[in-house]
C-alpha cells in the first residue's frame, strides 16, 4: 500500500537530554517521511536544556527543524526520566492523532518506515503495534550489524523471553494505548518492554522483516542492560502473566522462559554479558 492511501494522523515523539547532531539527524529523518498526516514531539530534557527566550532563540537558529511548522518542542532545564519523558510526551499529542511512534534521539529512520507500518496495521485490524527491524550503527553512523530481519505478525510469544523490538521500531494505535492508560510512571529502565507486555495483552504484535531504523549502538546506551532488581522487574513479571492471561499461554510455557529471563539480568549485572545479546544480530561485512 502506498503512502498516498494510508490514512489516519501520526503523532511521533522524539527524547533527548541535550541538543546534539544525534538528535538532528534523528528529528530530520522523521520531517523527511512520506507520510504526510504527520506532527513530531520533541521532548527535551536535562540540565544542559535553555529555557529562557534567549536561549530558546539561540537554539532555533542552531537547529532550523525547531522552526518547521509540524514540529512542536517541549523544554525542561531536568531530567524526567525514562517513562516520566514518555508520558510527558504523549500528553501534548492533538485530538485527531491515530497513531503513535517512537523514535529515541540517537536513533534515525528511513522515510517509507512510517508508511509501511500504518498500512500493516490498516490491513491488520487485529494489530496493536509493529515494530520493524533495524540496523545498527556505531558514533559516526557506519553500519555495524543488523537487528531482526525476520516478519512475523506475531511476536507475543517471544516476549515471555525478551522484547525483540528496538524501541524506535514501534509504532501503535492511539487506541490501545489509551486503553492500557499508557506508559508505567516510575520506571528508569524496560519502560518500553512494559508497555509492549501491557498492550500485546489487546492485540496482536507484529514485526516487519524490513530493516527501517538504524539504530545506533554507542558507550551510554552498551551499558544500560537492566538491572536484576527494582519496579521494573516487577512491571515485566506482571505484564508476562497478564500476557499469558490474556492469549491463553500455559504456565509451562511461559515461566521457564521469565526465569531464564531474570536469570539473565543477574548475570548480565556482573559483567559476563552485554546488552543485545538477546537480538539475532548480524555483524556487518
Amino acid at each position: 500500500m502506498s503512502a498516498e492511501k494510508s490514512t489516519g494522523k501520526l503523532a511521533v515523539f522524539v527524547r533527548s537530554g541535550e541538543l546534539n547532531c544525534w538528535l538532528d539527524r534523528a528529528v530530520e529523518s522523521v520531517l523527511a517521511s512520506d507520510y504526510a498526516l504527520l506532527e513530531v514531539i520533541v521532548l527535551l530534557n536535562g540540565p544542559s536544556i535553555g529555557v529562557s527566550v534567549d536561549a530558546v532563540a539561540a537554539q532555533e537558529a542552531a537547529h532550523p527543524w525547531m522552526q518547521d511548522a509540524r514540529v512542536s518542542t517541549y523544554r525542561y532545564d531536568r531530567y524526567l526520566g525514562m517513562s516520566g519523558s514518555m508520558i510527558e510526551a504523549t500528553s501534548k499529542i492533538s485530538g485527531d492523532v491515530e497513531f503513535m511512534a517512537n523514535v529515541d534521539g540517537d536513533d534515525y529512520v528511513a522515510p517509507e518506515k512510517f508508511s509501511a507500518q500504518i498500512s500493516y496495521l490498516q490491513a491488520h485490524p487485529d494489530c496493536v503495534l509493529v515494530g520493524t527491524g533495524a540496523y545498527m550503527i556505531d558514533g559516526e553512523g557506519a553500519v555495524t550489524g543488523e537487528l531482526g530481519g525476520t516478519h512475523r505478525d506475531d511476536v507475543r510469544s517471544k516476549l515471555y523471553l525478551f522484547n525483540p523490538l528496538p524501541h524506535s521500531s514501534v509504532l501503535y494505535r492511539r487506541s490501545a494505548f489509551e486503553k492500557v492508560g499508557g506508559h508505567t510512571p516510575g520506571l528508569s529502565q524496560c519502560e518500553d518492554y512494559d508497555f509492549t507486555l501491557r498492550i500485546a495483552c489487546h492485540g496482536k504484535v507484529a514485526q516487519l522483516a524490513q530493516k527501517y531504523v538504524y539504530y545506533r549502538v554507542h558507550q551510554s546506551n552498551l551499558s544500560k542492560g537492566a538491572t536484576a532488581s527494582g519496579p521494573h522487574m516487577k512491571c515485566v513479571s506482571e505484564g508476562r502473566r497478564a500476557l499469558a492471561h490474556a492469549t491463553g499461554t500455559p504456565s509451562v510455557v511461559a515461566c521457564p522462559q521469565h526465569l531464564l529471563w531474570v536469570a539473565i539480568q543477574y548475570i548480565r549485572t556482573r559483567g559476563l554479558i552485554r546488552p543485545l545479546h538477546e537480538y539475532r544480530i548480524r555483524k556487518s561485512s
